[in-house]
């Protein structure tokens, strides 16, 4: 990788409950090579898998796979929240670290056949991204992997998305980032 990530990599305790740390990404954004060079990083460490599509988790997930999707020049498809995505929809119920969610997609935006590739900001527990390939695969589609800016291994997240190729810039052993 062309850079230690985690240098750009902020937490904040109690955010946005108590108990909960926040680990902010965005400082990342704040540095036009930084951020170019992420995007190239995480598209290198997939260059040997092939993918057609761009799914985007939202919100922050949108920022990264936008650029992403530029930059490889695929299609990019939004997940997002209930309500949020006009026509008809697939929807997903998933358990996050400090309550729960729901996300959709597009009935029509990916087809058998796809192979996509999923980009998040985050990787805590698995629960986001379980759901996100539950949609992508009610498709019809296929994961070709899973990327994120962060990955919290100390939640272990990973070990429930074995079967999936995973690449984090950034791994956060615990709770506390230095």
């Amino acid at each position: 990788m062309k850079h230690d990530y985690k240098k750009y990599i902020e937490s904040v305790a109690n955010f946005p409950k108590a108990g909960v740390m926040f680990w902010d990404f965005t400082p990342i954004l704040q540095s036009n090579k930084i951020f170019c060079d992420a995007i190239s990083d995480i598209l290198l460490n997939f260059k040997k898998n092939s993918f057609n599509q761009i799914a985007a988790i939202e919100a922050k997930g949108f920022v990264v796979g936008g650029a992403i999707a530029l930059k490889a020049r695929k299609p990019l498809v939004l997940i997002r929240k209930p309500g949020l995505i006009p026509g008809k929809t697939i929807s997903a119920l998933f358990e996050k670290e400090y309550g729960f969610g729901e996300y959709q997609i597009k009935k029509t935006a990916l087809k058998k056949g796809d192979k996509v590739l999923l980009i998040y900001d985050i990787m805590a527990g698995a629960g986001a991204t379980l759901a996100a390939i539950n949609l992508i695969e009610k498709t019809g589609a296929k994961v070709a992997g899973c990327a994120y800016i962060i990955e919290l291994e100390y939640l272990g997240g990973r070990e429930q998305l074995d079967k999936y190729k995973i690449f984090s810039l950034v791994k956060i052993k615990n709770k506390l980032l230095k």
